[in-house]
């Protein structure tokens, strides 16, 4: 008996509910932190917004608009990045997508320090693709790679993981993402529809 028992025990354990696949029609809200390389000192920290919607035909458009700053000896630091994108999602199985994206957006670097200011402002194209794996009915999974070409010559390479718990309806998240000069943590909270 124990033999029929105890596999079927584990099985429903670790079985995994049948699932819809990720929507890419969202509004979103998060908490970011982010530490940029040779600034080491600044405890950035701000805000990120995310709007998403599918078009049809398997495309999507998404903006994402991120604002953080500190200051640290009367030095303020404030960094503010929009980026829009239009993409393709390759459905993969019923639980996995893939998507490509290609987008435009600006970087924009602002240090003050009493009546003086400097800013350093760059436009972007961008390359990326994720992967979602909606793991089970409440959780998803998901990692991307993502190529910057900057003007000029500062232009960025990154990846991103991150995971997404639905909760009441609502899926809270959290994202790590690696650029070649910078560290983005990002805890949010995202309506699908």
């Amino acid at each position: 008996m124990y033999k029929i028992f105890l596999p079927t025990l584990c099985l429903s354990f670790c079985s995994f509910a049948t699932t819809a696949q990720p929507s890419y029609s969202f509004l979103q809200a998060g908490f970011v932190k982010t530490e940029i390389a040779d600034l080491e000192s600044f405890n950035l920290n701000g805000y990120e917004l995310r709007a998403s919607a599918e078009i049809g035909y398997g495309f999507f458009a998404e903006y994402k608009h991120t604002d953080s700053s500190d200051s640290l000896d009367g030095f303020k630091l404030e960094t503010l990045q929009r980026q829009f994108s239009i993409g393709y999602i390759h459905n993969i199985s019923p639980q996995m997508t893939l998507d490509y994206r290609l987008g435009l957006g600006n970087f924009d670097m602002t240090g003050t320090r009493d009546n003086d200011s400097a800013s350093a402002d760059t436009d972007y194209f961008s390359v990326a693709t994720n992967l979602r794996y909606q793991l089970t009915a409440d959780v998803e999974v998901f990692g991307g790679l993502e190529v910057q070409n900057w003007d000029g010559d500062a232009d960025q390479k990154a990846y991103r993981l991150g995971a997404q718990y639905d909760l009441w309806g609502f899926l809270t998240g959290i994202e790590y993402t690696k650029y070649s000069d910078q560290e983005i943590v990002n805890m949010s909270i995202r309506y699908a529809f």
